[in-house]
């Protein structure tokens, strides 16, 4: 019999639970509201674009970033 592979704990160390498990307390909401939040916002990008062209999106970012 192999015991190549098998880890051998301490007799008092506690065994971890899996790290797939899901945790009640995750904050899913918050990740949907970003995700829609990104998505509106290439929306936007996508249709000023196609409305004014790509001067449009450059003055706007050199408006938010000056």
């Amino acid at each position: 019999m192999s015991i190549i592979g098998t880890k051998k704990l301490h007799p008092r160390a506690e065994r971890l639970s899996p790290i797939a498990e899901r945790s009640s307390n995750t904050p899913y909401l918050l990740l949907w509201a970003t995700g829609v939040v990104a998505f509106v916002l290439c929306a936007v990008a996508f249709v000023l674009w196609g409305i004014a062209g790509t001067p449009i999106l450059f003055d706007a970012i050199v408006a938010l970033c000056s």
